[in-house]
């Protein structure tokens, strides 16, 4: 059994705290057990913590449409991505007003699993070509997509359209990108 420190289980808590956006429950955090026993109580745990009690009757303080969009775009923000049903704090409350969680995210013009990245890069072209080329040192050969940084893989995306026509445009790769290389001449597949 792994021995968590009093200030682990008190940083874990208040991370759990920010991502659900409100007090964990019991049944939210999964050293419950221990951190009661540590400190006492739940109760007494929460308060060391600098949380208060779980109130459901305090949340349902969003009472419109707009209310709940609003709240999930903050979310989104503390998050770094729209949330889902059960990050959202207000979600009880949703299926008063909208018929399915996909609706509702339609609304608030969020888009599922799309991803905030404060102060994002912008990279030039020549920018793009030195992180790769720093990859393929490393590696000795031509990196694939996934073997670059997240962020300069969707630059290329973004400003090449893929990670083929990126190397074949900067000279990484002599072979020119096709469309569907099981097609042939004829147009039958293989």
């Amino acid at each position: 059994m792994k021995k968590y420190s009093d200030d682990y289980l008190i940083e874990e808590i208040k991370l759990c705290a920010k991502r659900l956006g409100h007090p964990p429950r019991v049944r939210d955090f999964p050293h419950y057990s221990l951190a009661s026993k540590r400190f006492g109580s739940w109760k007494a745990f929460l308060e060391a913590a600098g949380l208060s009690i779980y109130n459901g009757r305090q949340i349902k303080s969003v009472n419109s449409r707009y209310g709940l969009a609003k709240a999930a775009q903050e979310q989104a923000l503390t998050l770094g991505h729209a949330p889902n049903s059960n990050e959202f704090k207000y979600k009880h409350i949703v299926y008063e007003f909208f018929s399915s969680w996909d609706e509702f995210i339609k609304f608030t013009g969020l888009k599922p699993n799309e991803q905030f990245v404060k102060n994002k890069k912008v990279y030039t072209s020549e920018e793009l070509v030195a992180e790769v080329r720093v990859v393929e040192a490393n590696l000795g050969r031509i990196p694939k997509c996934y073997e670059v940084p997240h962020a300069v893989y969707a630059a290329v995306r973004k400003q090449y359209g893929g990670w083929k026509s990126f190397l074949f445009k900067e000279g990484f790769s002599e072979k020119a990108p096709t469309m569907n290389s099981n097609i042939h001449k004829g147009g039958e597949k293989v």
